[in-house]
């Protein structure tokens, strides 16, 4: 059995809070979703390209490897790309309720990849995380704005469900080179589409790029490949949630986003069903599947 760390507490919920951040700089910034990702990445890029360089960190990288962080890049373009759009198309809340459902995602995603069977409290987590994101969606109308940027974020979650189970593949190749890899190739999959940026932006947009860019890109993204590959799945799931309150939160004093009673109960119902996914399955296990990968 392998204790875990504190220090790996810690690097989760420092990168969480700072990745609660991206909702309201992403509403507040007056650039688009492509502008927004190659921007971030960019600016990760260029603080981690000289200092990977200088270390010869790609000296050890096999074919293998490289292809792996290829497809993790894109995945994760992708993943940003969504999010953004579902951020300014529906809401900053609505945009972090969206992408929520990434715990019900790993839920089944795991049961593909172990071959297990579905549990009855499996069920009850899609049943409870399905109820939560019909009580918050605007409307039921797919043909309302707000409805599809929150069903842009559903997918989104899923995308983002994903990567977890593809940086634990290559969890050999060092947490700094994995992020690098990751921001990289992202950025290489948003310059296909640099026509369609728009960089016409004053200095508190440039400031706002600047905070996403370092802050929760950078810091945020590193610390929390670090937790995922690392962490029981279990663990780095339920920390992910506080992610919710917090990006919450914010848009409540910062964006003067109104807090519903519905949208609260949907959250409630969201954010409980993931945990339920999560918690249940090691709670079966006993205490073992706690601290075991």
């Amino acid at each position: 059995m392998t204790p875990i760390q504190p220090r790996l507490i810690i690097v989760a919920l420092t990168s969480i809070c700072t990745m609660a951040l991206v909702p309201v700089l992403v509403t507040v910034v007056d650039a688009n979703e492509l502008t927004i990702g190659l921007a971030r990445v960019a600016i990760a890029c260029a603080v981690l390209t000289p200092i990977l360089f200088f270390k010869r960190a790609f000296s050890g990288l096999s074919r293998r490897d490289w292809l792996a962080l290829l497809l993790i890049g894109i995945v994760f373009a992708v993943h940003w790309w969504t999010y953004f759009y579902a951020i300014r198309n529906s809401s900053a809340s609505l945009g972090a309720l969206s992408l929520a459902t990434y715990g019900i995602h790993m839920l089944w995603i795991n049961w593909l990849l172990k071959s297990q069977k579905p549990k009855l409290s499996d069920a009850l987590a899609i049943l409870l995380c399905f109820s939560g994101c019909i009580i918050v969606a605007p409307s039921l109308d797919l043909s309302n704005h707000a409805t599809q940027g929150f069903v842009v974020g559903v997918l989104s979650g899923f995308i983002y469900a994903l990567l977890p189970f593809m940086h634990q593949r290559i969890a050999h190749v060092p947490t700094a080179v994995r992020s690098w890899g990751q921001f990289s190739f992202a950025g290489l999959f948003f310059l296909l589409f640099w026509p369609q940026t728009n960089w016409q932006l004053d200095s508190n947009d440039w400031w706002g790029l600047l905070v996403l860019g370092i802050v929760s890109t950078l810091i945020a993204h590193t610390l929390w490949v670090k937790a995922t590959t690392e962490l029981p799945a279990v663990l780095s799931g339920a920390f992910y949630y506080l992610y919710i309150p917090i990006a919450m939160a914010l848009s409540y004093f910062f964006l003067n986003e109104e807090m519903t009673f519905s949208k609260l109960l949907g959250a409630s119902l969201i954010v409980g069903s993931c945990l339920l996914g999560i918690l249940l399955p090691v709670m079966r296990r006993g205490k073992k599947g706690i601290i075991q990968q």
